[in-house]
């Protein structure tokens, strides 16, 4: 697959140029948030309701940075399908991914069949385990 335009006209090099631009903002955002949590740790937390806003601060900033981490990893990818030539083609079952869709999420590796056959599976084993839990749980009390 070329560089400029494949996948039924879809115009790889803007999405390349965007992924890059992406990819910029959010190692940008990382460093910020990386910036922030030195400063928390820097900060010597005096009393007990002080030490618990520092430690609810670095969740917040810990969920953040995981969050972003996963979208750049992503990105990451997308970047590598496109000079690999193997963007726009699902990793799941080899269909090709609609352009509109990659125009929308142009790190996804899934086409939308195989998105939604992937949330259906985590949705029901996560409700599948949630009784298992309240069972256990039901049971030390």
């Amino acid at each position: 697959m070329g560089d400029k335009m494949n996948h039924t006209g879809m115009d790889i090099a803007r999405i390349k140029q965007n992924l890059r631009l992406h990819r910029r903002q959010l190692l940008e955002f990382l460093k910020r948030l990386d910036d922030e949590t030195q400063e928390l740790d820097s900060d010597s937390a005096q009393d007990i309701a002080d030490r618990s806003v520092l430690s609810v601060s670095k969740e917040s900033l810990f969920e953040r940075t995981s969050q972003q981490r996963i979208v750049l990893r992503m990105v990451e990818e997308a970047l590598g399908r496109i000079s690999n030539g193997s963007f726009g083609v699902c990793t799941s079952c080899g269909d090709d991914i609609s352009t509109r869709r990659l125009e929308a999420l142009p790190w996804t590796r899934y086409c939308l069949r195989c998105q939604e056959t992937l949330e259906d599976e985590r949705r029901s084993s996560s409700s599948a385990q949630a009784p298992v839990a309240a069972t256990a749980f039901r049971s030390q009390e």
